[in-house]
């Protein structure tokens, strides 16, 4: 009933409100409304103007002290964070733990747990390029991977599972301005595979497709596209039936063709080419154009590299513009998810052009005599090689492919390179052509 209190009594201004305004609005207005005075056992101040400036005062001061400890808690979560510890709840695949810093003081951070070689198995499996994530849902069901009412996750949940860059062990939240961070607790998958499962995920490339024989670039097939058909003279594909790769024609035409399975014929490519070798004038050559290639190129990619560089400055100055403003309330939550996603998804994109133009740059003369190296023992440098080193020696050597015959288990009208000749020909069917054709290195 109004007229029945008088005053509210609190220790310190501090404990009534620490923030100005929501003390003077939704307190000190709601109670003189009433009737009703606000008063401090321990800070003296009246209702003359001059008691009014001190209550409001000791409020600020409040708030100043809030503010202050605020941030000294950001500061502290912030270096932290920088220094790779993990400061939320631990997610999926992972238990809470507590490491020592330098200094043995104990800090949080996350351990594998009983999950995690599941989880682990599940991003690889979608690192292999040919599974949908719908599919890839079905996959984790079977592997016992469900949500908490024992459900299939939904693809919501499992998208975030796959961008989520603390499975390679990293940190990246808010307390890291969302920058990679190397955390201190273990990964579940290599930083490449995270970085490949990014790739698969935001390309739209054919490679990607569903189904792995529609993958133009796999380890599994580095012949596909390559090999000619006896039959047409057109490419073969690859497909893994029953988990058996091989290679094949899948024309109407070529039904009767037959396959060939790709860990038989790669042993019979790799045989084939004990039987070349670089004709003894062309290595000098190779070595004098692949430097001169080598500077030319270098300088193009030294400005494409600064170029990119700049971009990604130029990213993250607008990055932390956003983050700034948000901080002092100019835009909303929504406002700067939506600017820093997008700023995000761009430096991606701009970070796998840079790596890949870095790894252009560290073409050196190790680089040129393994070159050298390879036209010198074919086969073993084809079988060494990566996915790309492989489609490019191959490419050297038969630029216009080369026509196979699965049920002879032949090979028919090689159109060799003219830096390359047969080095057994009394034991091959096949004779190195003369060929006039001019062979330009690129070694991008």
């Amino acid at each position: 009933m109004k007229g029945s209190i008088d005053y509210v009594l609190v220790y310190k201004m501090n404990r009534a409100s620490r923030d100005l305004d929501s003390y003077v609005i939704g307190m000190r207005s709601v109670l003189a409304s009433r009737g009703i005075e606000v008063r401090s056992v321990t800070e003296p101040f009246d209702s003359s103007p001059m008691g009014r400036f001190m209550e409001n005062l000791y409020v600020m001061v409040g708030q100043l002290d809030n503010e202050n400890k605020r941030d000294t808690v950001v500061d502290n979560m912030r270096r932290l964070a920088q220094q790779g510890y993990w400061q939320h709840k631990a997610i999926r695949g992972y238990r809470m733990v507590k490491v020592s810093n330098s200094e043995g003081q104990p800090r949080p951070s996350m351990q594998p747990n009983e999950e995690a070689e599941k989880i682990t198995d599940l991003l690889m499996r979608f690192n292999q390029g040919d599974i949908t994530e719908a599919a890839l849902i079905r996959y984790a069901a079977s592997k016992g991977i469900k949500n908490r009412k024992g459900k299939h996750l939904s693809q919501e949940t499992l998208h975030k599972m796959l961008i989520r860059p603390e499975y390679a062990g990293y940190v990246h939240d808010w307390f890291t301005d969302y920058e990679l961070v190397d955390g201190k607790h273990e990964g579940l998958i290599t930083k490449d595979a995270y970085w490949r499962n990014q790739h698969i995920i935001k390309s739209k490339n054919k490679e990607y497709l569903i189904g792995i024989k529609h993958s133009v670039n796999s380890e599994i097939y580095p012949l596909r596209r390559f090999i000619l058909c006896v039959n047409c003279n057109l490419p073969m594909t690859g497909s893994a039936p029953c988990d058996s790769p091989r290679y094949f024609c899948g024309r109407k035409t070529c039904r009767g063709v037959g396959s060939v399975m790709t860990k038989t014929f790669h042993a019979e490519f790799e045989q084939y080419l004990k039987t070349i070798g670089p004709a003894p004038e062309t290595v000098k050559k190779m070595k004098d154009n692949l430097s001169k290639q080598a500077v030319e190129q270098l300088g193009v990619i030294n400005k494409e590299i600064a170029e990119f560089r700049d971009k990604l400055n130029e990213n993250a100055d607008i990055r932390a513009s956003a983050i700034k403003q948000f901080i002092s309330g100019k835009i909303s939550e929504e406002e700067k998810k939506e600017v820093v996603d997008s700023l995000d998804s761009e430096k991606l994109d701009l970070k796998q052009s840079l790596d890949l133009l870095e790894q252009e740059q560290t073409l050196s003369e190790s680089s040129i005599e393994y070159a050298l190296s390879f036209m010198r023992n074919v086969a073993k440098q084809w079988s060494d090689a990566n996915l790309e080193l492989k489609q490019k020696y191959q490419n050297l050597i038969f630029p216009r492919g080369f026509v196979y015959d699965i049920k002879q288990h032949n090979f028919i009208s090689l159109d060799i390179s003219p830096l390359y000749r047969y080095i057994s020909v009394e034991d091959d069917p096949f004779k190195a052509s003369n060929s006039i054709c001019i062979i330009r290195l690129c070694l991008r």
